[in-house]
């Protein structure tokens, strides 16, 4: 079982596009500000309203820079958990992973990895099954079941 690839992609660039957005928002708003309208008018060149966009643009990229290694292709097997990321792929035991969670208020399902004697911590995705209640998520998938079954069994 493996972490669906347009999730993956899809998860790990958000933040870049949102952030290509809103600063070519940004730029349209100072140069061409007729283009947009608020309450049935057409908008004036603002300052205030440049900078604003153009500041969520840049925290989008911050973020952005901050959290792109995190995402990674996760493949887990009987035995093992393969990590990819990019052109490196790691192997690792079962024995070996110190942390695994779900993290909450996001969908598709999104759990985070820790492994033993690493400070890092990897992001990985599974299938678009899961159940939303008040902004939980529990997930329904083959790969969310296998991650319970070995949570439960290696006491993670």
């Amino acid at each position: 079982m493996e972490s669906n690839n347009l999730y993956h992609e899809t998860l790990k660039y958000l933040f870049l596009g949102l952030g290509i957005i809103m600063l070519i928002t940004s730029i349209l708003s100072w140069f061409f500000p007729e283009l947009f309208w608020v309450n049935g008018e057409k908008m004036e060149q603002s300052i205030v309203t440049t900078l604003v966009f153009g500041m969520i643009g840049i925290v989008c990229f911050l973020i952005f820079i901050a959290i792109k290694d995190k995402f990674v292709i996760v493949k887990l097997g009987g035995q093992n958990v393969t990590i990819k990321n990019g052109d490196n792929e790691r192997k690792i035991n079962w024995m070996e992973v110190e942390s695994l969670s779900l993290i909450q208020f996001v969908y598709p399902p999104l759990y985070k990895l820790k492994v033993k004697g690493d400070n890092k911590v990897y992001w990985f995705n599974t299938e678009n099954q899961f159940i939303n209640a008040g902004g939980f998520t529990s997930d329904t998938s083959e790969m969310g079941d296998l991650i319970k079954k070995k949570k439960r069994e290696l006491g993670i």
